[in-house]
C-alpha cells in the first residue's frame, strides 16, 4: 500500500464518525453474530426473522411478510419456500381471496424458532447489557425516529425541503 496523507486520513476519520457508517458497522457485526448463533439451526437471518414475523401475525401472505421483513417480495418467495421446503412453515388460501395464500408457521417451526430465538436473544443480550436501562432506552427512541425519517419520502435524499 501506498502512504496516506493527511487529507486521507482526516476523511477516513469523517466517514468513520459518520452515524450511517456507525450503524452499518453495528448492524454488519450484529447480523454476523446471528448467524453464527443461527447456523446449528440452519436458518438463515431472513429466515429467522420471516418466522418472527409469523409468529406475530399469523396468516399474512409472502407480500406481507416481505414488508415486515423488509426484503424484496422476490427474496421472500425464496425464504417461505425454503421455509414450507423444510416443514417449518405452511400455506393455505387465505379468507380475503383464494388466490391469496395465508402462511402460517407448523408447529415444527414453531418449536424450532424458540429454540433459535432463546440463541439469537443471547447475541442481543451480550450488547445490551453494556447499556444502562435509560441508555437502551434512549437509543431504542433514537434509532426509530431515524427510522421514520428515512422512510418518509418527503424527507428523502434530494426531495426538495419544505420552505
Amino acid at each position: 500500500m501506498g502512504t496516506t496523507s493527511r487529507a486521507d486520513v482526516a476523511r477516513q476519520q469523517e466517514i468513520n464518525g459518520r452515524v450511517s457508517t456507525l450503524l452499518q458497522h453495528a448492524a454488519s457485526v450484529m447480523v454476523a453474530r446471528k448467524a453464527d448463533c443461527l447456523a446449528p439451526f440452519d436458518l438463515t437471518v431472513t429466515q429467522y426473522t420471516a418466522m418472527l414475523m409469523l409468529r406475530c401475525n399469523p396468516g399474512s401472505s409472502s407480500a406481507q411478510l416481505a414488508r415486515l421483513c423488509r426484503v424484496t417480495p422476490q427474496s421472500m418467495s425464496v425464504v417461505t419456500a425454503a421455509l414450507e421446503q423444510r416443514g417449518l412453515a405452511q400455506r393455505t388460501p387465505a379468507a380475503i381471496h383464494p388466490r391469496v395464500m395465508a402462511l402460517t408457521l407448523t408447529r415444527r417451526g414453531a418449536i424450532l424458532l424458540n429454540r433459535a430465538d432463546l440463541a439469537a436473544r443471547e447475541v442481543d443480550a451480550r450488547y445490551e447489557e453494556e447499556f444502562t436501562a435509560d441508555e437502551l432506552a434512549a437509543l431504542r427512541h433514537l434509532l426509530e425516529r431515524a427510522r421514520r425519517v428515512l422512510d418518509d419520502p418527503r424527507k428523502s435524499a434530494g426531495a426538495p425541503s419544505g420552505g
